[in-house]
């Protein structure tokens, strides 16, 4: 029994490399923003700015300058209205070109979706930076996928950053890194 045993453990630790690396999941305490980084991403509390209450970094082991933040804005006006008026919100074509409206001076929309997780609605956007203002040259290689979603404490925004020609394969990934996000209720 003993020898089995044995035997079980050192199989296991000779697969461990292969296997993807789980991080432990992250939440912002004074927020309550929590990300749950999946399978070969880790996350790690990056500094706020502006108006963020609460900012993370998940990434692969391998990205440089690519990869996703996600950060958290309180936002008091939401706090009247219910989580399925929020959502109702965000669906309208209004609220999406408000959003679209925001992006538009650095970024190129190339397709939008309604996005919904756990209950909480929002928006999602491929884009592509405009050429120009300033950006770095590279600022052309990379494509953009924002998760945009409201709920009675504020709003949580997801951007992830891929390579253009790797981008269709990780769009999935930034999918499930948007799956992992709990936004503050």
């Amino acid at each position: 029994m003993r020898t089995a045993l044995v035997r079980v453990l050192l199989c296991l630790s000779l697969m461990a490399p292969l296997l993807p690396a789980v991080a432990a999941p992250l939440r912002d305490v004074a927020s309550g923003l929590g990300v749950a980084p999946p399978p070969g991403y880790t996350a790690e509390p990056i500094p706020a700015q502006g108006d963020q209450t609460a900012r993370f970094a998940l990434r692969r082991p391998t990205d440089r300058d690519t990869g996703c933040q996600v950060a958290y804005v309180p936002a008091p006006q939401n706090a009247a209205m219910s989580q399925e008026q929020l959502n109702r919100l965000m669906a309208t074509p209004r609220w999406q070109e408000l959003v679209l409206a925001t992006l538009a001076p650095r970024y190129t929309p190339l397709r939008s979706a309604p996005y919904a997780h756990a209950g909480i609605g929002g928006l999602s956007l491929v884009a592509d930076f405009r050429p120009g203002q300033g950006l770095p040259d590279r600022a052309g290689a990379v494509r953009s996928l924002f998760v945009i979603q409201e709920t009675p404490k504020g709003r949580t925004t997801l951007v992830c950053l891929g390579e253009k020609a790797e981008f269709a394969a990780r769009e999935a990934e930034f999918l499930a890194v948007a799956r992992g996000i709990t936004p503050p209720r």
